[in-house]
């Protein structure tokens, strides 16, 4: 729990200053009065440490005075307590009951303008160094007083550098510190904030994370516990075994996410959970990732049981749940041609070892979700570093990246040239303390183009590759995509089980289904015939040239470090480069080497 950290600091005298980051907006819960704002929460724990005097402070609002029927007011409106509820008798000192300090509850202070002029820093100093009560100071939407600025100190900004400055040295102050104050600064996104104050070895920075499976839990119970027999809530939230699958299946909200799906379909008189949830939760990882992560399926199909990378998938799988972690690698890669199911099979590694499933998207992919705040434009690393902070919060996750080659962004000046790998995704792959919480999982048909960071030792030793099926292989491949839509017996050898067919993917056959399908409506048919295939088949062009698909696939060959994570079978073009357990990688480069002067490629 975040807050013992903060003690722990707090109690050794180690620190009294804490930055505090990503979910600062939901609701936690108090021992003694229930599920409370961020706000309300953190003033409340500042109270149980010892503060005499509590008070929070942000540019919109100003000083903000703890009130706890304001707070109680609150919980009524949003139902986390019984209409009627009174406040709890307790043994805990009431917030802010014993102010000694010349009655500041009732002193002009309050009515300081809510700017952070020389006026209000000089009395929240002076409160600071003020020896006759404890003082606990929260201040909230730090990005406000110390933004990500480069002109922050040029002087258009005056008092919020002056603000930056006293926060600064607050940390540093032992005075402070010897009195027992207490601060703490909370924003969103650390990217939004000076950076100099994510640097700062005085202030821990600590992660207010999104609730695991135990407080998601408790939170649908409470809201099951405080309804009344007969309302619509109680019937929402009815079932045991309901409320367990509602506590997993909403990992990636926040409790103010879980609170407005209990009480839509609370609205809609329905069972909580369902497509709905699927809505909203993808929705919610999209918002609070700003756009960089997006949710996606998970697999579990029989149908995948004979095909070669389900070895590899399940051992991972069984190494996650048995928490065997040298079964299971810090990063995964599924190299070949496109077309080959890299996507499919990390959606099945993540369905396999019950784990989410998200793919990041890159810069040239996502659109401007969250204004641009910063001056050199460079929004995309800001909204990295939030969907970094929430990959920590949903896991185990799979975190999915089509296409690495792509993931350097272009430079705005000269799109010709690429800028680094994204620094803050290289720090987090690189986090061991990740290693069974997430599997980073790269895929990509230019291999030669990769980042450094996917070389890396250790972090992408498993690496599956991906080709074109043998006639066997396209066979099965079809006869699954047709299953439940022909009409008569299909002789799927006479459509894909000649050479004439070799180097048609998955995406190709899948496209070839598709568009039989069309035919078969066209000439008003709910069922396909062969000749249907066979006409789709005929008119099928490939994306890629047989020479093209085979520079990639050998690309993807010379990648490999395991013959079990290759087809067992393959295709005669890649079958003579590989004698059975040896791959004459020598013999590949000088393929390529050709292949590239036919196609004008480099390698």
């Amino acid at each position: 729990m975040f807050w013992e950290q903060v003690k722990r600091y707090y109690n050794a005298g180690s620190a009294h200053e804490f930055l505090l980051h990503f979910n600062v907006q939901d609701l936690l819960y108090d021992d003694v009065y229930g599920y409370l704002p961020t706000l309300d929460y953190l003033m409340e724990q500042l109270n149980v440490l010892g503060c005499d005097l509590v008070l929070g402070y942000n540019t919109s609002q100003g000083i903000i005075w703890p009130n706890i029927g304001r707070r109680q007011n609150t919980q009524k409106m949003l139902k986390l307590i019984p209409s009627d509820e009174e406040v709890p008798e307790t043994e805990r000192p009431r917030i802010n009951a014993n102010l000694a300090i010349d009655k500041p509850h009732e002193d002009s202070f309050i009515n300081v303008d809510p700017e952070p002029s020389e006026e209000l820093q000089e009395q929240l100093n002076n409160l600071l160094h003020q020896g006759r009560a404890k003082v606990g100071l929260v201040i909230n939407f730090l990005e406000q007083l110390a933004p990500n600025y480069l002109s922050l100190g040029r002087g258009d900004s005056y008092d919020s550098y002056r603000f930056f400055s006293r926060i600064h040295n607050w940390a540093s102050d032992l005075e402070i510190r010897r009195r027992g104050h207490i601060i703490l600064l909370l924003t969103q996104n650390t990217f939004d904030i000076h950076p100099s104050l994510t640097v700062n070895p005085e202030i821990p920075v600590i992660e207010i994370p999104f609730p695991d499976y135990r407080q998601r839990h408790h939170f649908i119970e409470h809201l099951h516990a405080i309804s009344d027999d007969s309302s619509q809530m109680r019937k929402t939230l009815d079932d045991d075994r309901d409320r367990e699958m509602l506590a997993r299946d909403t990992i990636g909200l926040n409790l103010f996410g879980i609170h407005d799906v209990v009480r839509q379909a609370e609205s809609a008189e329905q069972k909580a959970g369902g497509e709905p949830l699927v809505r909203y939760r993808r929705e919610s990882i999209r918002a609070f990732s700003h756009g960089v992560l997006e949710l996606g399926e998970t697999q579990t199909n029989s149908d995948a049981d004979g095909w070669y990378v389900m070895w590899t998938i399940r051992n991972i799988a069984e190494g996650m749940k048995n928490r065997d972690l040298r079964r299971v690698p810090r990063g995964v890669l599924f190299l070949g041609p496109p077309g080959t199911s890299k996507i499919y099979a990390a959606q099945l590694l993540a369905g396999e070892a019950n784990m989410t499933f998200v793919q990041l998207r890159y810069a040239s992919q996502v659109g401007e979700v969250v204004a641009n705040i910063n001056e050199n434009g460079n929004s995309y690393e800001r909204n990295l570093k939030a969907a970094i902070s929430f990959i920590r919060g949903i896991s185990p996750v799979v975190v999915f990246m089509d296409e690495i080659e792509q993931a350097p962004p272009h430079t705005s000046m000269h799109p010709e040239e690429r800028q680094p790998f994204p620094q803050s995704l290289v720090n987090a792959i690189s986090d061991p303390s990740l290693h069974g919480r997430v599997i980073w999982v790269g895929a990509s048909h230019r291999p030669d183009l990769m980042p450094q960071i996917f070389r890396q030792y250790g972090i992408f030793d498993t690496k599956l590759i991906m080709l074109p099926p043998i006639a066997e292989g396209r066979m099965e491949i079809l006869r699954i995509f047709c299953q439940g839509q022909t009409e008569h017996e299909i002789n799927f050898r006479a459509l894909v089980g000649e050479a004439g067919t070799d180097g048609l993917t998955w995406r190709d056959l899948f496209l070839i289904v598709q568009r039989a399908h069309n035919i078969a409506k066209h000439n008003q048919r709910d069922r396909l015939t062969e000749s249907d295939l066979r006409q789709a088949l005929d008119d099928f062009i490939p994306a890629y040239s047989p020479e093209m698909q085979l520079f990639m696939g050998l690309l993807a060959l010379r990648e490999a470090n395991s013959r079990i994570m290759i087809p067992e079978a393959l295709l005669p073009t890649y079958q003579e480069f590989v004698d059975g357990n040896r791959i004459d990688k020598t013999g590949i480069n000088r393929r390529l080497v050709e292949l590239s002067d036919q196609l004008g490629l480099n390698v």
